[in-house]
């Protein structure tokens, strides 16, 4: 996939400071040198963490529309796309 493709689909990445499984997928997403908007689900994304995906774990990353939940799966869908 070209890097304009990659960087058309809008990639917002919910995580939180504390969280071991939201650094295992922000070094992915570095590592794919992938622009992303980073939201603090604590100080101001908890509601639309709920929203997206109906619990409140993180990480929770979103492509376009799609939302994507469980850090295994999110670095699995990310290397079969960008990788």
């Amino acid at each position: 996939m070209s890097e304009a493709v990659k960087q058309q689909e809008k990639i917002r990445f919910f995580t939180g400071s504390y969280c071991p499984y939201c650094r295992r997928v922000k070094k992915e997403l570095d590592r794919l040198g992938l622009e992303y908007e980073s939201v603090d689900a604590d100080a101001d994304g908890r509601e639309e963490v709920i929203r997206l995906s109906g619990q409140r774990a993180i990480p929770i990353l979103t492509i376009g529309d799609e939302v994507l939940v469980d850090s295994s799966y999110i670095i699995r869908e990310l290397r079969r796309r960008y990788g």
